[in-house]
């Protein structure tokens, strides 16, 4: 009956460690992590609090514009004032949190017009896919990168025309 309890007591303990841990690692550890390595990259923004991180000041930079609407074709700076505030002290790409998620802000039209413009193949597959299912799937066209899946893709990509497919469409 003892071996028992502290059995159960040590399970609790422990599990209550791992959850401390991962909350720690969710909400403190990764939030200063992206924060970092944007800082890194010249991109700062205003200092976040633990766990509401910029509400604060938005609550604050709200409720102080809420007087007559001033004449303005920027409706942004009217719906979100804090962001002229921030774009004047931190340039035209900042980072902000809310709660504990990191936002980039990009104003500048360039650095859009190149974020939009680069699709996610560019960039890669996530690694977690080759990871994950790279031993189920080995290197096809699901999972691979690069000129590995330029050559799927090329040896594919003739299966797939409309007359070909058309064709196996009546056998189905």
């Amino acid at each position: 009956m003892e071996i028992g309890k502290v059995f159960l007591m040590t399970s609790a303990l422990l599990g209550g460690f791992v959850l401390f841990v991962r909350l720690f690692r969710a909400l403190v550890l990764n939030p200063k992590r992206l924060r970092a390595i944007l800082r890194k990259q010249g991109i700062d923004g205003p200092p976040s609090t633990f766990l509401l991180g910029n509400i604060r000041e938005i609550r604050k930079a709200q409720s102080a514009a809420t007087g007559e609407p001033k004449e303005t074709h920027n409706l942004a700076s009217f719906i979100f004032p804090f962001f002229d505030e921030w774009r004047n002290k931190f340039g035209q790409v900042f980072m902000f949190a809310l709660g504990n998620i990191q936002i980039l802000c990009v104003n500048d039209p360039d650095t859009v017009r190149h974020i939009t413009t680069c699709t996610s193949l560019d960039l890669g597959k996530p690694t977690y896919q080759y990871k994950e299912r790279g031993p189920l799937l080995g290197q096809g066209i699901l999972t691979s990168n690069g000129t590995i899946w330029a050559h799927q893709r090329k040896i594919l990509a003739p299966e797939l025309y409309m007359d070909k497919v058309k064709v196996r469409g009546m056998h189905i």
